[in-house]
């Protein structure tokens, strides 16, 4: 994923966790459950720029069917 500015996997994680969290919320998970908590911080760590966590993001959560 070298080769993708870094603006354009912005914009497939935000995507992405969006997606995730929509989905997690639909399982019946709510803001004080762990798991929707750490995808939290996950998506505000996403919206400061890091980049390691972009990179997870689209790695962990961008798979089909995930």
């Amino acid at each position: 994923m070298e080769n993708i500015s870094l603006n354009t996997k912005l914009e497939i994680a935000v995507e992405v966790i969006a997606a995730k969290i929509a989905k997690t919320s639909n399982e019946g998970y709510t803001i004080k459950d762990k798991k929707m908590q750490e995808l939290i911080e996950e998506r505000n760590q996403m919206y400061q720029g890091n980049e390691n966590i972009i990179d997870k993001i689209i790695k962990k959560y961008g798979k089909v069917g995930e």
